[in-house]
């Protein structure tokens, strides 16, 4: 399972290349924008992938994020210790 999920990650890496996708393009400032409208701040990037089917169907509601893929962390150190302790939990 592991190489296959190396040989992908070369593979998208390729293609994000193929498309000028890397290094990422920086974000359009309408795009930051909204982000500020909605109550963000620290906008940041923090994966870039392709998108999937699943992503768009509204029954799924959710992103996935491999932590092999996170660019740059994006939890304040109090989310951070309550993800860690739900993980203990599971």
């Amino acid at each position: 399972m592991q190489n296959i999920n190396n040989q992908r990650n070369r593979e998208d890496l390729k293609n994000f290349m193929e498309m000028g996708l890397e290094p990422p393009p920086n974000m359009p400032q309408v795009f930051k924008d909204c982000i500020q409208v909605l109550g963000g701040s620290e906008i940041k990037l923090v994966i870039q992938n392709f998108l999937q089917v699943t992503y768009l169907r509204s029954q799924q509601n959710r992103l996935s994020i491999s932590l092999k893929q996170i660019r740059s962390p994006f939890l304040n150190e109090d989310k951070e210790r309550m993800l860690n302790a739900k993980k203990k939990w599971q």
